[in-house]
């Protein structure tokens, strides 16, 4: 059986391991391009969330390329994800498409409704099936850690690149080398095989990067085409980024056993003593840790009309701001973002973080300015969708 699944950035890679030994042919779903996002605004509400409009566009290119067999997340609460998979197959066979969609429960992952989807994807029988399943949860966590890995060590190091795109060539060849190991014996040493590639690299190591913290929505923080390859646009400019959020982070969250997204739901307490959907919890826990781990700006990304981010961005930017005094970068992202106001915005944020660390009273100022342009920039974006 021919299965795909939407993008997310390099966690398609821990999907395929998850569905592989289960017996399915996985093929990778078509990058996400601008042909992507067009299909996915033509046939999606106007004022859904960004990532649902993207998912769209996914699947109806996959179902295109002959690939029938869809895989997609669920969840419930406050967001709108919980929607999403009941919508979109709606609308695609509006469209006539003729496919099969498999939802993913993972609401609650100890509540193990997911290995119903598992069971009904898997091709084996009896015992094998059980024991392909263990393999493809087993290489599923040991891999999304390991891709975690590799995505932390690329913030860190592409700042202190000597040679301009050695990150990126040695994070894409981990990636492969990732994909085509296929036995948990070999897995083992893969670590170390992570730090040896990138201390191989050219790298300025005198350098004193800016450090930056990024956080946000998951979808729109993980899809490079979707945010604009933000990531690597701060390393470009100077930034060692500091990035939690992560497939590996999201599903100890659903196993009830990350303790750092409790650590940041407990700073967040005070401001917001409830999960009301999205990241939003924990970017304002975020946001204070950074403030106060000596970091010099922080980076929030969220999709537009996300009302749980967007109510995060109002806190951070009339309470926590004037407590903690960490200058942020808030980046609402669809279909009509421009580039080079993008970057516009990323060179004004690196240069305010500079002036920080150099000249407090000077900075003040700056900052002052700095929010009163982003405030503009907001107003002017929302009128513009009205």
């Amino acid at each position: 059986m021919k299965i795909t699944f939407p993008n997310m950035g390099s966690a398609i890679y821990a999907f395929k391991a998850l569905l592989e030994p289960l017996g399915a042919d996985v093929v990778f779903p078509p990058p996400v391009t601008k042909e992507t996002i067009d299909l996915g605004v033509k046939y999606s509400p106007e004022f859904v969330c960004f990532p649902f409009k993207v998912n769209v566009g996914d699947f109806i290119r996959s179902i295109e390329s002959g690939v029938t067999n869809l895989i997609t997340a669920t969840d419930f609460g406050p967001c709108r994800f919980g929607f999403y998979h009941a919508i979109q197959e709606r609308i695609l066979r509006d469209l006539g498409y003729d496919f099969r969609m498999i939802a993913l429960p993972q609401g609650d992952l100890l509540e193990f409704k997911w290995i119903k989807t598992l069971d009904e994807v898997c091709e084996y029988t009896g015992l094998k099936k059980l024991s392909a399943a263990w393999k493809g949860v087993r290489l599923f966590l040991i891999k999304a850690k390991l891709i975690e890995d590799i995505e932390n060590a690329e913030g860190k190091y592409r700042c202190r690149e000597v040679n301009r795109g050695d990150t990126d060539r040695i994070k894409r060849e981990l990636l492969e080398k990732l994909d085509a190991t296929k036995r948990l014996k070999d897995l083992r040493n893969f670590r170390n095989v992570i730090h040896e590639e990138f201390q191989k690299m050219d790298m300025d190591m005198s350098f004193e990067p800016l450090k930056v913290f990024l956080t946000g929505e998951i979808h729109v923080t993980l899809e490079p085409y979707v945010n604009r390859d933000l990531k690597k646009k701060l390393g470009k400019l100077g930034c060692e980024v500091t990035q939690t959020l992560s497939l590996h982070d999201w599903i100890m969250h659903k196993f009830h056993v990350n303790f750092h997204r409790k650590e940041m739901a407990h700073l967040a307490r005070p401001h917001m003593p409830l999960d009301i959907g999205g990241e939003a919890v924990w970017v304002l826990g975020e946001y204070i840790w950074a403030a106060t781990h000596g970091y010099d700006g922080f980076f929030h990304l969220y999709p537009f009309t996300c009302m749980p981010e967007i109510t995060a961005r109002g806190i951070i930017t009339n309470k926590l701001l004037k407590e903690y005094d960490l200058p942020p970068l808030f980046v609402s992202l669809d279909e009509n973002l421009a580039e080079a106001g993008l970057i516009t915005r990323l060179e004004a944020m690196v240069d305010l973080m500079h002036g920080k660390r150099k000249k407090k009273n000077e900075y003040k100022q700056k900052l002052n300015a700095f929010m009163d342009s982003e405030k503009q920039d907001y107003l002017a974006n929302q009128q513009q969708h009205k």
